[in-house]
């Protein structure tokens, strides 16, 4: 523990003498992540979030969870339409209600936080790739991969999946889940600002290009990956998109944390995003998706 403290302390070290050293690139790659955040992430997520926060606790929703398996369909549901990071926050949600177990919880983390079907198809497919058609299959291959990664961790972690009652407080009121969403969105803001910086900087200042770009972008931040694989294109783009899109990014990790604000535990996530990005990159290579 105290080994991983002090590499944490060396990164952080690193990354603030960078801003010192290059201010000016710092200010033009702080702008651009801060203007992608207000310009795409924003728009398609804030509306979504504060929908899910009070769908996943509304009483007519909560129908579905009488029956086996009902909370994993329906928080599974939320994860693919709504994006990151909306399946963490409805679990969490959901055990600070008293409605399902810690296990549980951690189980449904561990596959349904996802990249949203808006996003995929919008941003990935028709905006960054021109196709329209390759984010459908990567929103395909990407909710395949994730169930196929929950069937892997039910298995290990057995969480009871069977049906549950209402919560007694009868749901999320608008202004609870309004006031929750804006204040998780300024946390996601500033993840997403923060390495997608670190992925501009060290990759501009390094010279690095090419595939281990985007390998670097990726790991850091998954949109940023997508971006960088599609400018290298070819059947080599799309297989670099699909192995950002399967892992999403430290950023997301963070994103994930900062949700569950250290309820829940991490690992069933990284166990399941590691299983998802084997299997979608698996797929991508021997498929070209």
């Amino acid at each position: 523990m105290k080994c991983k403290r002090v590499v944490w302390f060396c990164v952080l070290g690193a990354y603030f003498v960078l801003l010192l050293c290059k201010p000016r690139l710092a200010s033009e790659v702080t702008l651009a992540r801060l203007s992608f955040f207000v310009r795409t992430v924003f728009p398609s997520l804030f509306v979504s979030m504060c929908l899910s926060g009070m769908l996943v606790t509304s009483p007519i929703v909560q129908v579905l969870y009488r029956f086996p398996f009902g909370v994993e369909c329906t928080v599974f549901a939320l994860g693919v339409l709504c994006g990151f990071p909306v399946g963490a926050r409805s679990a969490l949600l959901l055990y600070q209600n008293g409605q399902i177990t810690k296990k549980r919880a951690e189980f449904l983390c561990g596959f349904a936080n996802l990249a949203s079907l808006p996003f995929l198809i919008g941003v990935v497919g028709s905006t960054l790739f021109e196709d329209m058609m390759l984010g459908m299959r990567l929103a395909g291959l990407q909710a395949v991969c994730a169930l196929a990664a929950g069937v892997v961790l039910y298995l290990v972690l057995r969480p009871d999946c069977c049906g549950i009652s209402a919560a007694p407080s009868g749901g999320q009121s608008v202004s609870a889940s309004v006031a929750n969403s804006a204040h998780t969105m300024l946390e996601l803001g500033g993840m997403i600002v923060f390495f997608g910086v670190g992925a501009d900087i060290i990759t501009r200042l390094t010279d690095i290009s090419g595939v281990p770009a985007v390998v670097l972008q990726g790991f850091l931040e998954f949109s940023s990956g997508c971006a960088g694989a599609s400018a290298y294109g070819g059947t080599v783009g799309v297989i670099l998109a699909t192995l950002s899109v399967g892992f999403s990014g430290l950023c997301v990790f963070s994103q994930v944390a900062s949700v569950t604000k250290g309820v829940l535990s991490m690992r069933p996530y990284v166990a399941g995003k590691l299983i998802q990005t084997a299997l979608m990159g698996a797929f991508a290579v021997l498929t070209n998706v």
